[in-house]
This record gives structure tokens, C-alpha cells and sequence, in this order.
């Protein structure tokens, strides 16, 4: 009888073409719109570079500067016009080279809209001329440092976003499609009908949810397939993200019961579903990792469900690692199972 029961909520819900879309395209859609842009790209410096006066300094440091990645440098003949062009946010930072005679000293302008970006930017222009200074004048040294690349794991941006929206994606489902199911359920007396039957609620709803499970390993799969195609470079195994994912899903629609009990319209249901994804989705590490947060918020928000389901599943999928290595992470997401349960049997009613 469990079992006919879930298949048919499967073919309900696979007849549900909007539902479905949220579940499976909204997601990948997601991740397609992030790939567009080259994340991975480090920020350009757009340097407008200005010699009024050509001196004996002008052409070999204007071909240093050329050879640094971080600049993207622009020759401007007039200080003035240059320094136009700073204000409109045409250029980041002005740098007028020293003229042939007097003191040899360069200046530089910045534009104080972006100081993070311009702040690196002077402190490696102040690097550069200290470096030219001691090649010009013909000055060893004391100490000189000798650099050596070791190979190591460079996570992208789309790598570190596949696992973030797969958990996004797992957790917006279930909670809303869950609320929304049950709440509608009850506005039709569904619930309080299937109480004058043999079969008990309490199976019928277990019947919901493990459909919800059935769906949550193919939207598992549809987020992991689709990252590759974006490029995102997964080393890890899939295997042990679809434990994670039944692990988490599972807390998840517990909050949709949970959810389902403490409203009464579909509206209200998906409403408060929102009130509780979307915080969660911007600071439990989905877009951007959560050393990012003030260290209090980013403390906080590790106990909650959705950021050591992160944890869990990067460990799995991006460092190949065994699930048992984020132990921590899969207890407290086990102990949100267990939590979330009792308050969706607390607060679970018929009417």
C-alpha cells in the first residue's frame, strides 16, 4: 500500500509541470546565468598612464607597467583629460611619469569609489617603483626571494557553486512544495476524509514525504549533471552526495510540515517558506563561502541546517574526500533531522 501510495504522489508530482520546473530547471537555470560571467577572473586595474612630457624614465617604465596582470593600462597625452575621465569612473587609477628635468617623481590619482580595488593597486604600484628604483640604480639586493609553484587543488568559482545550489535547490523544494501540499490538502478536508478510511494519515503523509525523497536523488542528479556542462570541475565521487542529499531534504521537509502547521492558505505557506529559505540560501555559504560573514554571524549560521550540508557535500564532491571526513557536519545535520521531526509531529494538524 506504501508503495502504491508514493508512486502515485510521483505521478502527481510529475504532472505538476510548474512544481516541476522549480524543482529541476529552476535550479540549473540558476547555474547557467552564474556561468556567464568569468568569476574566476582576477580584478584588472584600468591604469590611464600619462607622460605630458617625454622623459629619459617614460618608455622603459611605461613597458614595465604593460607587463604587469593586474593593470590594464591606456597611454592619455593630457593630466587633464585623464583625470576627467578618473572622475566619470573611466579609469581607476592616474599616473603621471616624472618629466626630464627636476625631481624625478611620479604621481598618482585614484578614484576613492572603489578603494578595496585601488588600495592593491597603489600598494603594487609603490612595490613596482621600489623594484625599479633599486634595478635603475644598479643596487643588489640583501635578500632576494626565490618563488616555486607546487601543484594543488584551484577551486573555481562554478565548483565551489554546483554543491550550493544543489543545496539550495534541495531546500527550497521541500520546504515550499511540501508546505504548499499539505496546506492545500487541508483547505480540501483531504486529510480529515482519509481519516474515515483504513489507511491512517500518518502513512499518507509518509507516503509524501518519501516521494519527496524519490525526487530529491533525481534533482540531485539533473544539478550534478548540468555543473559539469557548465564546466564545473567535480573530482569527487556522486556517490555520497545522495546520502547527504536524503539526509538534508529530510530536515528540510520536516520544516515544511512544520511550515504547513503554521499557516493556512497555500499563499501564507509559500510566504513563510521564503521567510525562512532565503536567509539561509544568502548566508549559509550557497553564492560565496561564509569566512566572508562577521565572524559572529558566520558562527551562527554554522549551526544551521543548510551550511554544514555545504560543508558536507564540498568535502564529498570537491575534495574527494569520504563523507566520514565532515563527521561533524553530517551529525549536526542529523541532529536537525531528529529536531525537525519532533516539531513537525508537534506541530502537524488536519484542520
Amino acid at each position: 500500500m506504501l508503495l502504491k501510495l508514493i508512486v502515485a504522489d510521483l505521478k502527481m508530482m510529475f504532472r505538476d509541470r510548474v512544481s516541476l520546473f522549480w524543482a529541476l530547471a529552476f535550479p540549473v537555470m540558476f547555474m547557467g546565468v552564474f556561468a556567464l560571467f568569468n568569476l574566476d577572473e582576477p580584478p584588472r586595474v584600468d591604469l590611464a598612464v600619462v607622460e605630458q612630457t617625454p622623459g629619459p624614465l617614460g618608455q622603459p617604465l611605461r613597458q614595465a607597467l604593460s607587463r604587469m596582470e593586474l593593470f590594464e593600462t591606456k597611454d592619455e597625452p593630457s593630466e587633464a583629460e585623464a583625470l576627467r575621465k578618473l572622475r566619470n569612473g573611466d579609469y581607476d587609477v592616474v599616473l603621471v611619469l616624472p618629466g626630464p628635468a627636476g625631481e624625478q617623481r611620479a604621481q598618482a590619482y585614484y578614484n576613492v569609489a572603489n578603494m578595496q580595488l585601488n588600495q592593491m593597486a597603489l600598494s603594487a604600484l609603490e612595490r613596482f617603483f621600489d623594484e625599479f628604483n633599486l634595478q635603475a640604480s644598479g643596487v643588489q639586493p640583501v635578500v632576494r626571494l626565490e618563488q616555486q609553484a607546487v601543484s594543488g587543488r584551484d577551486v573555481g568559482y562554478m565548483d565551489f557553486l554546483v554543491p550550493g545550489i544543489l543545496g539550495m535547490g534541495l531546500m527550497q523544494y521541500a520546504i515550499i512544495g511540501m508546505a504548499t501540499v499539505l496546506v492545500g490538502y487541508r483547505a480540501k478536508r483531504i486529510l480529515r476524509r482519509i481519516q474515515t478510511t483504513p489507511l491512517p494519515v500518518s502513512r499518507f503523509v509518509l507516503a509524501q514525504v518519501a516521494a519527496f525523497l524519490v525526487l530529491s536523488l533525481l534533482q540531485t542528479s539533473v544539478i550534478l549533471g548540468a555543473g559539469r556542462l557548465v564546466g564545473a570541475d567535480i573530482p569527487g565521487t556522486f556517490f555520497w552526495a545522495f546520502p547527504l542529499a536524503l539526509l538534508g531534504n529530510f530536515v528540510f521537509l520536516n520544516i515544511g510540515i512544520v511550515v504547513a502547521g503554521l499557516t493556512s492558505t497555500e499563499p501564507a505557506a509559500a510566504g513563510m517558506g521564503n521567510a525562512i529559505g532565503l536567509p539561509l540560501m544568502f548566508l549559509s555559504g550557497v553564492f560565496f563561502p561564509t569566512d566572508q560573514l562577521p565572524p559572529f554571524l558566520a558562527k551562527a549560521v554554522s549551526f544551521l541546517p543548510l551550511a554544514p550540508l555545504l560543508e558536507a557535500l564540498r568535502a564529498v564532491l570537491l575534495d574527494g574526500e569520504p563523507v566520514l571526513t565532515a563527521w561533524r557536519e553530517v551529525l549536526l545535520v542529523g541532529v536537525w533531522a531528529l529536531v525537525s521531526l519532533a516539531l513537525a509531529v508537534r506541530t502537524f494538524r488536519l484542520e
